[in-house]
């Protein structure tokens, strides 16, 4: 069932029975009170009737208390000329009925369930007679039992007519309001139409579609939080379909980088396996193959470290001093910075930074690598903290200007002769990038081709 038809389902039985409650709530009310007032007048019409009869009784200088004759009930009865006033005698040995011109005997009155009335002389009972309602009235005197039958089935059809009515108008009224509420939740509805249609061709790829806000409603806010979603989903689609052509560059990176050592150790050993070789010979295979080896070893740790940062959320920061930082950097690089012949210099006053420890030793080593490879025999690097930022900079061959982009992309390198031949992968910036991020840190770039590159590493503040 749609929104719109439980909406005015639900409007019209609110509506029904709202209009149902004050016509039932009506209805009763004006039952009550017309009992109230045909009990009222009907008591008043009994109680003139038996008025007249007493004062007739007068007339004739009868006493209450005294004996009347049959024939005079009878013709004091008769001159009443009322057919709902009965009279029956109490005598016995004689005919008890003295004026009855209905169909009701004694002992059918006698049987009702009699209710005394306010003047303690009559009493009133209520009586149903050939589909009637009548409110029966009783008053003994002169020997005699008088009973005044008052019609008030007139309340009961008023009362019908009034619940009709009633329920009519209730019909109507929720007609009514079915046709308004159809008319209104069109009108209200249609902004949500346009919606659904945009979610629809969302749904096909339509990823630009956009609802024009026209009001300054609910559903208005609703249309302008569609176009936020709908800018959402594009950004984190167009982030997807990024990341799966960067992977996709990515392993065939790695199937690159993995075949060229592959093949080698591969060729090296079937030559071990199938030919006679020189003991130098021999030496010079397994050597080979065993720096391969140590290559594609490193090369699988940096494709771990790089995989884990990409998939861990959350690092633990700590304060760390920067002396503590370029002293363990400094003690990693030692041994290749010796052997290329390049010196490492290490400038700090102090200063403290908010890092994973070794994450972040990582990220100094990766740096001084790389400037140690761009660097030439007696160069320096300069390793150097101040406020917020941590910066490498070498005197090296630096990075040209259309390759700055390129050089955080995984196994991008500028010289891959010479990256090759000093055990790198392209991977060190990329991990290095990553572990920035993940610190909330960015990272700076300045490089002139043949004087050196700086690398800044710059806190938030």
């Amino acid at each position: 069932m749609r929104l719109k038809t439980k909406i005015i389902l639900i409007c019209c039985i609110s509506v029904l029975f709202s209009s149902s409650a004050c016509s039932a709530a009506v209805y009763f009310i004006v039952k009550n009170f017309s009992l109230d007032a045909a009990e009222g007048q009907s008591f008043k019409d009994a109680f003139a009737a038996f008025s007249d009869l007493e004062h007739d009784m007068t007339a004739l200088k009868i006493g209450a208390n005294e004996t009347v004759d049959r024939n005079v009930l009878e013709y004091i009865m008769k001159k009443q000329g009322d057919e709902f006033l009965l009279c029956f005698s109490h005598r016995k040995n004689e005919e008890q009925e003295i004026y009855n011109s209905t169909v009701l005997k004694r002992e059918e009155l006698e049987a009702l369930k009699y209710q005394t009335e306010e003047t303690m002389l009559v009493e009133k009972a209520e009586l149903e007679w050939e589909g009637k309602h009548f409110f029966v009235y009783r008053r003994e005197y002169y020997d005699a039992d008088f009973y005044k039958l008052e019609d008030i089935s007139y309340v009961g059809e008023r009362v019908r007519l009034l619940g009709t009515g009633m329920a009519v108008l209730a019909g109507i009224v929720t007609i009514v309001v079915c046709l308004l509420l159809f008319f209104i939740l069109n009108k209200v509805f249609r902004p949500l139409h346009q919606l659904s249609a945009g979610a629809r061709q969302i749904a096909q790829g339509r990823y630009d579609r956009r609802i024009v806000v026209e009001r300054q409603d609910e559903i208005g806010e609703l249309s302008e939080d569609f176009n936020q979603m709908a800018e959402a989903v594009q950004y984190h689609i167009e982030s997807l379909e990024e990341a799966q052509r960067r992977r996709t560059l990515f392993m065939g990176n790695l199937t690159h980088e993995l075949k060229t050592p592959m093949t080698a150790v591969s060729g090296y050993a079937r030559t071990l396996l199938t030919v006679k070789l020189s003991e130098e010979d021999r030496e010079e295979a397994l050597t080979y193959i065993y720096e391969e080896s140590c290559r594609l070893e490193r090369l699988s740790k940096k494709m771990m470290n790089l995989l884990l940062l990409e998939e861990e959320d959350v690092i633990r920061l700590v304060e760390v001093p920067a002396r503590k930082l370029f002293s363990s950097t400094e003690e990693a690089c030692r041994r290749s910075l010796a052997e290329d012949g390049i010196r490492l210099e290490c400038r700090e006053e102090g200063e403290a930074f908010l890092v994973d420890e070794d994450l972040f030793t990582e990220v100094l080593i990766n740096l001084v690598d790389n400037a140690r490879k761009a660097s030439r025999q007696g160069d320096r690097i300069i390793l150097s903290a101040a406020g917020n930022v941590i910066e490498v900079r070498d005197f090296g061959s630096g990075i040209p200007e259309d390759e700055r982009d390129k050089i955080l992309e995984p196994f991008y390198m500028i010289d891959k002769s010479r990256s090759r031949r000093s055990g790198g992968a392209g991977l060190g910036l990329a991990i290095t990038a990553m572990i920035l991020k993940r610190h909330n840190c960015r990272m700076e770039i300045e490089s002139t081709v043949g004087e050196g590159t700086r690398i800044r590493c710059l806190f938030p503040i």
